[in-house]
């Protein structure tokens, strides 16, 4: 097969700058789809890649949007990553914060984001890069196909888009008066393009005018269609079901891997091997070192999309049980007071870090018995893979890919390979009751942690279905 050029546009992807999964996904498929074609990686060029990685600045540029906003940026690439470029403006970028503070965006996310999506475009073409595809990931550079059609028609004639939706809850929803900053004619500010109850909406321009849409695995391809799951793009999304396709996510196994984890206690290549890690994590946490308290761990944002709600009302419920919980994450100020409080009330019971730890994360999968994840939608979820690959009992609730990954453990024939609970906290509780029994049970326990261990969610499927679209896309 001819090589194709394919260019991914990214808000962010590691190792350059992670704030959720996108960013696993992105360095992902950059890494894996590398020996098939002639890929490059187009990202943002924040104040911590400036810092942190080794670039070069290779030439400036002008782009228009109207009379009244014309912006200068530059181009600079990695010199340690092949064909990885960052396109640059001081003012834009060079910040403390990726989206913005406290979890807020910026006031001006309408302004940096489309001058990253243009300035894409007019990156790869000073580059020279004859580009075939033009992968746009979320909002952030939705409107990336749109200027394409508009403004870079003649410079790639045959330059096809593909954009993926990791997480539709996020839109890029701003204030019409931001309209004519975007540079685009008043006929794409109505009800069939970007205008949204009163607002602009980024992420319509990549659902109308990409050639191809896919979304992080096949459930949420379906349930985006629904008004439960579509957050009013449900209509939408059914009028240009036909280009819509669901393509799981992988884990990347040299990084999520007990067998060489550089961040944990104790490497592991079966599940009796893993006790210390368990210990570690325990004694780490202030919690007390007790290997017969089996240990619930949740790594998430604190947002009721996470199911967080489900947790803090059953709470007392859960404290009264012969367990430990030890949560990380950052997100909703409310959240973190409620888990600080309970915290400080049963300190034997529980154990709340703020903010993100890559290394306790790691830390967390390797020395949890069991795993929460009880997400009100999941478009893909990457948590219960990765504890999988653990020997760490996933509880999920039945929604995206997490209905895709995960299915209910069947006590008497041991099929499954965790709990999936319908419905909400009251379940929740259920499933949590469940896995105590099953801990209880010290050879079944063993049993399903090592047949979960085994579980393949690498990416090398995954890596074959965006294979395949990038073909039939060239071929359409």
């Amino acid at each position: 097969m001819e090589k194709k050029n394919i260019c991914l546009i990214s808000a962010e992807a590691v190792p350059f700058v992670k704030v959720g999964g996108m960013a696993d996904v992105v360095g992902s498929l950059y890494k894996y789809l590398k020996g098939r074609h002639n890929i490059s990686l187009f990202l943002p060029f924040y104040r911590q890649i400036a810092r942190n990685y080794k670039t070069e600045k290779l030439f400036n540029f002008n782009i228009s949007f109207s009379n009244s906003r014309q912006e200068g940026g530059f181009v600079a690439k990695s010199n340690e990553f092949k064909g990885v470029y960052f396109i640059g403006n001081e003012q834009y970028f060079n910040r403390d914060e990726v989206y913005g503070p406290g979890g807020k965006d910026y006031p001006d996310s309408a302004e940096r984001f489309s001058f990253f999506s243009k300035g894409v475009l007019e990156a790869i073409k000073k580059l020279n890069i004859d580009v075939d595809i033009l992968h746009c990931q979320d909002w952030h550079t939705a409107l990336t196909p749109l200027y394409l059609k508009i403004h870079y028609k003649d410079a790639f004639p045959s330059a096809k888009t593909l954009f993926t939706i990791h997480n539709l809850g996020y839109q890029g929803v701003f204030s019409a008066d931001k309209f004519h900053l975007l540079g685009l004619p008043w006929q794409y500010f109505h009800m069939e393009e970007l205008e949204f109850y009163g607002n602009i909406n980024l992420m319509k321009a990549g659902i109308i005018h990409s050639d191809r849409i896919n979304t992080v695995s096949p459930t949420y391809a379906k349930e985006i269609l629904t008004p439960e799951f579509g957050h009013n793009l449900d209509g939408l999304l059914r009028k240009y079901q036909y280009k819509l396709t669901g393509i799981l996510n992988g884990i990347d196994y040299q990084i999520w891997n007990p067998a060489f984890d550089n961040y944990i206690a104790k490497r592991y290549k079966s599940y009796k091997s893993k006790i210390e890690n368990k210990l570690y994590l325990q004694k780490k946490q202030k919690l007390p070192v007790d290997r017969d308290l089996p240990v619930f761990g949740m790594v998430a944002r604190l947002a009721e999309q996470k199911g967080i709600d489900y947790i803090t009302e059953i709470m007392e419920k859960l404290l009264s049980e012969p367990l430990q919980i030890v949560i990380l994450g950052d997100g909703d100020p409310k959240y973190k007071d409620i888990l600080t409080v309970w915290q400080k009330r049963k300190p034997e019971k529980i154990s709340f870090t703020s903010g993100f730890n890559e290394e306790l994360a790691h830390q967390i999968y390797a020395g949890s018995d069991f795993f929460l994840m009880p997400s009100r939608f999941e478009p893909c979820g990457l948590g219960q893979m990765i504890s999988f690959k653990y020997g760490t009992i996933p509880v999920v609730r039945k929604v995206g890919g997490l209905a895709d990954t995960v299915e209910n453990y069947n006590f008497d024939t041991e099929e499954g390979t965790g709990f999936v609970f319908e419905g909400g906290a009251k379940e929740l509780l259920k499933s949590v009751e469940e896995a105590l029994k099953l801990f209880k049970d010290r050879e079944k326990m063993e049993r399903l942690a090592g047949k979960v261990m085994k579980l393949d969610f690498s990416w090398k499927s995954s890596i074959e279905k965006y294979l395949k679209t990038y073909e039939e896309m060239m071929n359409q």
